[in-house]
Order: structure tokens, then C-alpha cells, then sequence
């Protein structure tokens, strides 16, 4: 089964509530260009130190038609700016509020084919941090019952995605996939280990290829 890309609207009413700035990013990687339907959409330059609860407006643009549009949104939680904690997508235990089930999904199954196609170790491990959140966001959406509720779901086309293939929703399918994945805590360790890693300057490195 492919991953299933949720239809999340592209002009929404009011400010996005999201709890980081990442997962901003990601709900603009699974939303469509309202000028050519494609995508991703990215932010057009980086975000500011965000505030809780301040209100901002920032351009995205397109990586398929290079359309560029606004987008607002409030922050509830603010992170370090650099190191695995800036990682962190949502400290709560309460499922996303703009990105659905099939969403999160759709962003693991991305970030994990990212990680294996990753140009060294220290990428791999950093994509593949990125993608076990995301499968940690998807499973925030289910209860006791083995599939998840039509409530997971905020788009017609995510909907119609879990009908047509509700084995792909399956809890323990998840599951199964999270046990294949180090636990969140230790990708965490190492990629903190990757960015306080001495980096050997130039002449040492001169000295090792000589």
C-alpha cells in the first residue's frame, strides 16, 4: 500500500494552532499548492525564535511552481534552536490538530525513505529520528481498539484512504513497525552525540590524508 497523503485545506480560516515550528513544516510537507495542487510546500526562509502564543505570518513557496503565499500561525511550545530537542514535534500526549493520522503516516513513511537513501551516518540518523516521531505522532491518535477513530482522520480523501485500506491503520501494524525502530530516547542520545561531536580542523585533516 502507498502512503496515503491527506487533503488538509490550504486556506484555512484562522491562525494554525501547532505546537512547534516543526510541525508547521511537516503539515506543509502533506498540504497541496493552491496554484498547482502539487507540492511540497515549503517555508520561503527560516521561522524566528517563536513566543508561545504569538501570532506570525510567514511566506512559503512552492517547490513544484515556485508560488508563494502566506501562512499564519501560533505556536503553543517553544524549543532550543539547535541540538535533538529541536527536533521535537509535539511534548504532549494529545494527537496534532492540522495533521491527521494518514498525514503523520504518509511523513514517516517519507522520513524513513529518506534515511535510507541518506548521503552519511550522521543524515541517516537524524531522518531517521524525524520519521520515528512522526510514527510516535500517528500512534497518539489511537485508543484501546485495534483501528483507529474516523475522528483520526481530517479530509475526505485520508477518510476514503482508511476504508478502501483499513488493514494498512492497523494498530498492531504500527506497533510492529515502532519495535523495528530504536526507542525515541536513544536516536535522541546519538543525534545529541552527532552535533557535539568535535568536528577535526583543517590541518588535522590534512595530517590524517597525508
Amino acid at each position: 500500500m502507498s502512503a496515503p497523503v491527506p487533503e488538509i485545506s490550504t486556506e484555512p480560516s484562522a491562525p494554525l494552532r501547532v505546537r512547534t515550528v516543526n510541525e508547521l513544516r511537516y503539515y506543509l510537507m502533506v498540504t497541496g499548492c493552491p496554484q498547482c495542487g502539487k507540492g511540497p510546500l515549503q517555508l520561503a526562509h527560516a521561522p524566528p525564535r517563536c513566543e508561545r502564543f504569538t501570532r506570525y505570518a510567514l511566506p512559503v513557496r512552492c517547490r513544484a511552481c515556485e508560488a508563494q503565499r502566506e501562512v499564519e500561525f501560533i505556536c503553543e511550545f517553544e524549543l532550543p534552536e539547535s541540538g535533538a530537542g529541536s527536533e521535537t514535534v509535539n511534548p504532549k500526549p494529545a494527537p496534532s490538530a492540522v495533521i491527521d493520522l494518514a498525514g503523520w503516516l504518509s511523513l514517516f513513511y517519507l522520513l524513513a525513505e529518506s534515511a535510507s537513501q541518506a548521503p552519511d551516518a550522521v543524515a541517516a540518523r537524524r531522518e531517521g529520528y524525524r520519521a520515528g516521531l512522526c510514527l510516535a505522532e500517528a500512534l497518539k491518535f489511537y485508543g484501546d481498539d485495534e483501528l483507529p477513530p474516523e475522528t483520526a482522520f481530517y479530509a475526505e480523501r485520508s477518510a476514503a484512504a482508511f476504508h478502501e485500506h483499513p488493514e494498512g491503520f492497523a494498530k498492531e501494524r504500527l506497533l510492529r513497525m515502532h519495535a523495528k525502530l530504536p526507542s525515541l530516547d536513544v536516536m535522541r542520545r546519538n543525534i545529541e552525540r552527532d552535533v557535539l561531536a568535535p568536528r577535526p580542523r583543517w590541518w588535522q585533516f590534512w595530517r590524517r590524508s597525508s
